[in-house]
């Protein structure tokens, strides 16, 4: 535990919490608050959905309407989203592989993991949405069998490498049919059908729950727009595992003292959340990397605080944690409270928080983010 500390404050110095006030002003995010709208709950209380990824078109395009390699940098997720893909692949193609112009388009997000993944369209209206989605018979889609509302560009979820196309949402690099439903401003993107059970199926959506209430709250403080978010399960990301990778090359004592260490240091982590969103956003002062968490009061939000600064310090090595400072607050949002922490880069650079964000998408990728544990208080820096 001593070594790993000191090795893990070597590379990244010792984060700093700042307690702020609660009250502040707070705008709405239209777009989010759709897509929430659209996602079941359970986006907050499953291990098998994978995490929802969410793209501001709004925030992102130029003024022109235009999404550069520039604006494409800055992303620190949404390869997995297939239109996404299909704009890293080349953007100048995509209104005409897709049908759609970028201008016509509020944001993009991708939830489920694959095969049974979706991609969401999200328009300005539920007319647009409409329009984008009777525009795809022009692009060889048609009705989906005997079902009402739902139309597909050949057989579900059928590949022909003859058609690949990566500029191509529709199609994408194996060649992968799609499936498009609607549903109210925006388009469903599957496999097949059967794909589209979690959204449609819903009773209650991720807006409507309780942690997604509360989480989007600590997201909306201060906030001007959400430029990218993840919206996250604490049963996906808040229990980790011991990697045995690192007893590689160590004696039987020595493996044996480093696998101890090891598992003292995941059982530090913070108090049980309900939900998360990780999210960047615009604010007066300039774009922030913000870690919002759902509490049921502000007293364990508090502590959520108090934890983050030495959390951060116990990031995986390995994955090479960015320099970061921690400032946070609670936020007061019935039926609960939010401990909305903002990571800032250590250093200025022109990466701005696409470091600190990697740091927390990579460790959630390989099941070890310590920032996002659930667990008992870290022991204080007098380990060492």
């Amino acid at each position: 535990m001593a070594f790993r500390h000191r090795m893990v404050s070597a590379l990244i110095g010792m984060a700093a919490m700042t307690w702020l006030p609660a009250a502040a002003s707070a705008r709405e995010d239209a777009d989010l608050r759709v897509l929430m709208a659209l996602l079941p709950a359970s986006v907050f209380t499953s291990a098998e959905q994978g995490y929802v990824e969410y793209l501001g078109l709004a925030q992102l395009l130029g003024k022109d309407g235009s999404l550069s390699s520039e604006h494409l940098a800055r992303l620190a997720w949404g390869a997995n989203i297939r239109p996404v893909a299909a704009l890293g692949a080349d953007p100048a193609l995509f209104r005409a592989r897709s049908g759609i112009g970028l201008s016509d388009l509020r944001w993009l997000a991708g939830f489920g993991q694959a095969p049974q993944e979706i991609s969401l369209w999200g328009f300005p209206d539920a007319s647009a949405a409409q329009g984008a989605f009777d525009g795809l018979a022009d692009l060889g889609f048609a009705r989906a069998g005997l079902l009402p509302g739902v139309l597909a560009n050949g057989d579900p979820g059928a590949m022909d490498f003859a058609r690949s196309d990566v500029a191509d949402p529709w199609r994408g690099p194996m060649g992968r049919t799609s499936t498009v439903t609607l549903r109210d401003a925006a388009l469903l993107q599957a496999a097949t059908s059967a794909d589209f059970a979690p959204v449609l199926g819903a009773s209650t959506t991720a807006l409507e729950s309780d942690a997604g209430r509360i989480a989007l709250a600590g997201v909306e403080y201060e906030s001007e727009g959400v430029i990218q978010a993840l919206i996250l399960s604490p049963l996906a990301v808040g229990a980790q595992s011991v990697d045995p990778a690192f007893l590689i090359g160590k004696t039987q004592e020595e493996a044996q003292a480093a696998f101890e260490a090891e598992v003292a240091n995941i059982s530090a982590g913070l108090p049980l959340y309900s939900g998360a969103i990780l999210a960047e956003v615009v604010t007066p002062s300039g774009a922030q990397a913000v870690l919002s968490l759902a509490y049921p009061s502000c007293a364990e939000a508090e502590e959520a605080l108090a934890r983050a600064p030495l959390l951060w310090t116990m990031m995986n090595p390995a994955y090479v944690p960015a320099a970061a400072r921690l400032t946070g607050q609670t936020v007061d949002a019935a039926p609960g409270c939010a401990a909305r922490i903002v990571l800032a880069p250590a250093e200025d650079s022109e990466a701005g928080n696409l470091p600190v964000l990697r740091s927390v998408v990579t460790g959630i990728q390989f099941r070890d983010v310590a920032i996002l544990r659930i667990g008992s208080a870290p022991a204080a820096a007098a380990a060492d």
